[in-house]
């Protein structure tokens, strides 16, 4: 698996996207600020034989947000703009979308955690650890 983050988007510009994927989503709580991750994820398979398919579901569970201090920060559910990061990505195929997440506002070094053994996929790698700002 290769995981690249693409851009990120932080405060007002991610708030503002949020609004346009859907006048429903809220704002965030008080003293916290929406991050947007796109993220592109490949799969390639490890042997001839390996056809597996990774899932990464409608609500990607293996995404989450941690403080500079490494506290998970509650999940948030909100539409994200298009393309959600969501689906299942075949060996050979790559998927691109977007992620949302809730952070204090004043964290300035937040990180993306990838636990690819979140959400039912069992043994797949180890946890990945992307950050969150410039």
């Amino acid at each position: 698996i290769t995981i690249t983050v693409l851009e990120t988007v932080r405060g007002q510009e991610a708030m503002d996207r949020l609004k346009a994927a859907s006048a429903n989503n809220a704002a965030p709580p008080a003293g916290f600020e929406y991050v947007l991750a796109r993220v592109k994820f490949e799969i390639k398979g490890r042997a001839v034989s390996d056809n597996l398919p990774f899932d990464l579901g409608e609500s990607p569970l293996q995404w989450i947000a941690l403080a500079s201090d490494l506290t998970e920060y509650p999940r948030v559910s909100v539409t994200v703009p298009k393309p959600a990061l969501t689906g299942r990505v075949k060996p050979g195929q790559s998927a691109e979308g977007w992620v949302a997440f809730a952070v204090d506002q004043k964290d300035s070094k937040p990180v993306m955690v990838f636990d690819p053994d979140a959400g039912g996929a069992t043994g797949r790698g180890r946890t990945l650890f992307f950050k969150l700002y410039q």
